[in-house]
Formats: structure tokens, sequence, C-alpha cells
């Protein structure tokens, strides 16, 4: 009695234990609440720890923070350890599986059985079992198919991770050239500003002595209200550039970095022919279409393992405290097979998918193959035209700035009008800031060329701003 009564207690408290954890309720106005406020709080602790001691970040130092603490990079690397703990599961099928089962059981009342009018004990009231279940598979093929799918599994894993860190660092380096490029630009305008309006005191100079008239004298304020607005705008760019820079390199946004201008990308050397094998060989994608091959042919003979018998053994030792029995403790072995005698044709029509997703792996491998190829051509045009294009806009800089210089020469000898003389500096200052873009272009159609054959940075063994 005093067991039954341990019993009924231990229900009654498991039936507690469940009742409050369901009852504990979720507040998601107060979630979100301490959410909003913890997370920009430790976001931008986080930042000012990355970014001690650092003055500049070159492109290189832009690139490293991010593969560091890029949220995309540290969803994949959590799916890279996930892909490695499934291999390790797939392994396990290859050892042994032992179990320990505990049983305690109390009769009430006791089971008899009949016997010369009396009743006769079948067990004892109180019986306690420890059974040790041992099982091994012995022969079941789908077991090696399915480790090697695995295997196979995680290599693509950290190929995908390599992929995306390639992926995240051409992000970063668009982002670094784009704001460089803005804050090149707000340099220019800001000079521009300055001329603009030492112009328009100029020429209200020249409407007090009666040289220009009034819509003349106007053309300088336009002007520098052309500049102003136009160097609020880049200033909110270079702004929006920077926020997204760093909230891709996984930091506070609303903080502020200085880039330190540099151009450090080399577009590599070799003929097409050359580039196109050389992307084949490096890109992470057509490494990843292989191994998705092997997998298919895996699913291929783990379907054609249907058809085959599987063997498994067994021992199970049991101990027992039930006195009524001859013996307490016994060894109970044997072997366990099993095939498909007919499940429907579903075996067969599983093999013929198998076959098919294999087909279809082999072209989705070639549509990759190819367009990779078009992609380097492409990239490959990308360059050279860039090139060409920071060879014209400097000579049309050069001389621009030449005609500058002579107009104003002229302008001062009252030779040239004043729409003409700011019509040319307009043509200057726009000659001066195509050929800054023209730069940056060309070093970005290098990124993206160099991201095509598989070669973007990905590792870094220091920062570049500790080696100087």
């Amino acid at each position: 009695m005093p067991n039954r009564k341990f019993l009924i207690f231990s229900l009654i408290f498991l039936w507690l234990l469940l009742f409050l954890a369901g009852c504990n309720s979720f507040n998601g106005q107060e979630i979100r609440q301490e959410h909003a406020e913890a997370y920009p709080k430790q976001l931008k602790e986080n930042t000012e720890t990355v970014l001690a001691g650092r003055q500049e970040l070159n492109l290189y130092d832009c690139m490293q923070i991010a593969l560091e603490n890029n949220l995309s990079v540290k969803s994949v690397e959590i799916q890279q350890r996930i892909a490695k703990l499934d291999k390790k599961v797939s392994f396990a099928n290859f050892l042994p599986q032992v179990t320990l089962e505990y049983q305690k059981t109390w009769w009430d009342p006791q089971p008899q059985i009949r016997f010369g009018g009396t009743g006769i004990a079948m067990h004892d009231k109180d019986v306690r079992e420890v059974t040790w279940n041992i099982q091994m598979s012995i022969f079941n093929p789908a077991t090696w198919f399915m480790y090697s799918m695995h295997t196979r599994g995680y290599e693509i894993a950290e190929l995908v991770s390599d992929f995306t860190r390639q992926a995240i660092t051409l992000q970063i380096t668009a982002q670094y050239f784009q704001c460089i490029s803005l804050a090149n630009i707000l340099v220019v305008i800001e000079s521009q500003v300055d001329a603009a309006e030492a112009m328009e005191k100029e020429l209200s100079a020249y409407r007090e002595e009666g040289l220009v008239a009034n819509w003349q004298a106007n053309q300088g304020r336009a002007l520098v209200l052309a500049r102003r607005t136009e160097l609020s705008q880049i200033r909110k760019s270079l702004r929006q550039a920077k926020a997204e820079l760093l909230a891709n390199m996984g930091l506070d946004p609303l903080s502020n970095i200085e880039l330190e201008l540099q151009m450090p990308l080399k577009a590599p050397e070799g003929s097409l022919d050359e580039l196109i094998t050389d992307a084949l060989l490096q890109h992470p994608n057509l490494a990843i279409a292989d191994r998705q091959i092997e997998i298919e042919k895996e699913k291929v003979k783990l379907a054609i393992s249907d058809f085959l018998p599987r063997l498994a053994g067994f021992a199970s030792r049991v101990d027992t405290s039930d006195s009524h029995q001859v013996f307490t403790d016994y060894w109970l072995g044997g072997l366990n097979a099993a095939i498909t005698v007919f499940n429907g044709f579903a075996n067969l029509d599983r093999y013929e998918a198998a076959k098919e997703r294999r087909k279809d792996a082999f072209i989705k491998r070639e549509q990759a193959t190819l367009t990779l190829m078009l992609q380097v051509i492409r990239a490959s045009d990308q360059v050279q035209t860039a090139k060409e294009q920071v060879k014209l806009t400097a000579e049309l800089n050069n001389v621009a700035a030449g005609h500058l210089a002579e107009v104003k020469q002229q302008y001062h000898q009252g030779l040239v009008q004043t729409s003409n003389m700011l019509r040319m500096i307009a043509e200057a200052d726009e000659a001066q800031i195509n050929y800054l873009q023209a730069q940056l272009q060309y070093q970005m159609s290098v990124a993206v060329l160099i991201n095509v054959m598989g070669k973007t940075q990905i590792s870094f063994e220091e920062s570049v701003n500790e080696t100087k």
C-alpha cells in the first residue's frame, strides 16, 4: 500500500509540473520592449570595441570586420556546424545501439492462478526488472549511402560558407568604393561652392559698378544655390552609404567611420580562355554542383538498397527480482532480417525518380558552367571598358581644366561673357567628377571579375592598418 501511495503522489507531482509549465505566459510586448532597448545598446558597445584604435579603415579592414561580424556569415557558419553534426549522426548508424530499461512493478492484487481450489501467486508483489538491449546493423547498404550523402553535404556546407563570404566581401567592396566616390565628389563640390561664392561676390561687385546686368549677377547667386543643394544631397547620400556599409559589417549604422582612399585591386592577367579555365577550376558554385551530383548518385544507390535485405543482430540481458522465476538472469539474442516483397511498386518509382534527379543534377552543372563562362566574358569586357573610360575621362578632365584656365583669363580681360564663364566652370567640374567616378568604377569592375573567378579574398591574417 505505501508503494501505491508513492505512485499516486508521483503522478500528481508530474501533473502539477506540466500544469505550471503550461501556465508560462508569453508577453510579446514586454519581450519586444526589452529587445528594442537592449539590442541597440549592445550593437553600439560592440561597434566601439571593434573600431577602437582604428583611425581610418581601408578596404581590407572593412572586409575583415565584415567577415567577423556580418550576420549572414555567422548564420552560414551555424549551418556548417549543423552539417558536421548531421554527418556525425549518420556515422552513428555504424555503431551498436545500447539501451538500458528499468521497470518497477507493483501488483494490486497480486496475480494468481487457480490450483486445487486455491490460488498460487505467479509473481512477487513487487518486481524490479533491468534490461540491457544491444542492437547492431550487420548488413544494411543504406547506412553507407546515407553517410556518404551527409559527407558530401558537409563539403557543400563548407563551400557555401566560402561562397557566402565571397559575396559579402564583394558587397563590402561595392559599398566601400561608393563611399569613397561620394567622399571625393563631396570634396570637389565643397571647392565648387567656394568658387561659386567667390564668383557671386565678383558679379555683385561688377553689378554695382554697372559692368553686368542684374540677371547676370543673379546667375552667380543661382550657381551658389545649386552647388549648396548638390552638396547637401551628396552629404546625405554619403551618410546613407556609410550606414549601409556599417550594417553590412555587422556594426551600428548610426556610428561614423573615416575611410582611407585606396585603389588596391589589380585585374587578373591572362587571355580570356585562361580566365575562363581558371574560373571553372576555382568558383565554389561548380564545386557545389560536383558534390550535388555525387549526392544524387548516392540517392540512386539508396533507392537500389530498398530491394536488398537488411540484417541486424540483437541481444538483451535481463535481470529480474521476481523470485517466482527459475532464472532471474538470462540472455536473449538473435538475428532480424527484413526485405520488401511488395509495396505497390513504390521502390521501383523511387528508383526511377532518383535516376531522373541525377540527370537533372548533371544538366544544372552544365547550366552553371555556361552561366559562369558568360559572366567571365562580361566581367572581362567591363574591366576593359572601365579602363578605357578612365583614360578617356582623364584626357577630358585635362582638356576641360586647361580650357577653363584660358577662359578665366579672357573673362578677366572682358572678352568672355559671364554666362559662358559659368558654363565652362560647370563643364570643368563635371569632367573632374567623371574622372573620379571612372577610377572607382574600374576598381569595382576588377572586384566583380575577381569574384566571378572565385578568387575574392576571404581570409586575412592581420589588418593592413596593424602592419603599418
